[in-house]
């Protein structure tokens, strides 16, 4: 380009820009439209989703104080802390008489959704149809169809016990 041409403008990325068709795609659910609505009104109590109402106990806090201070700040295993493997694999066992090995069978995750899409990625080829009961958690949808699935909704009813 000579120097006395004009440079084309410069155009700036959106955040949206950067987000994929395949997470644009996927509609807002229900419950967070309900409490986009509700942020929006005065003295509402929210019996919403999980989060808790109350400061942590004590003794959970100073047990997160004493590990930090301790120098247990490094990543752990994939798979989770391998104690707390143990742990899980006893009480599921002891609960519903069924063994998973600790260092085989069980992943530990920060929550449901990052289970479910964990799964999904893993078994789930583009376009493969998965069953999702409605009404269901929030979560089954979106999951699907980030891991390239389909959600194929089937209805179920309190009339038949969901089934």
């Amino acid at each position: 380009m000579a120097i006395d041409e004009q440079a084309p403008a410069q155009q700036h990325a959106t955040g949206e820009q950067f987000v994929s068709d395949r997470v644009n795609n996927v509609p807002p659910s229900g419950i967070r439209k309900f409490f986009d609505i509700v942020a929006t009104m005065k003295d509402v109590i929210s019996l919403g989703i999980g989060e808790p109402d109350f400061v942590s106990p004590e003794p959970i806090l100073n047990a997160g104080i004493d590990s930090l201070k301790a120098g247990h700040t490094a990543y752990t295993s994939n798979s989770g802390i391998l104690e707390l493997r143990e742990l899980l694999s006893k009480h599921i066992e002891r609960l519903y008489k069924v063994h998973y090995d600790a260092e085989r069978e069980i992943l530990v995750t920060v929550g449901v959704s990052e289970a479910l899409l964990l799964a999904f990625m893993a078994t789930l080829e583009p376009g493969s149809e998965v069953i999702v009961p409605e009404p269901c958690f929030v979560a089954y949808q979106p999951t699907v169809v980030f891991a390239g699935g389909v959600p194929v909704p089937v209805p179920t009813y309190v009339s038949q016990d969901f089934q």
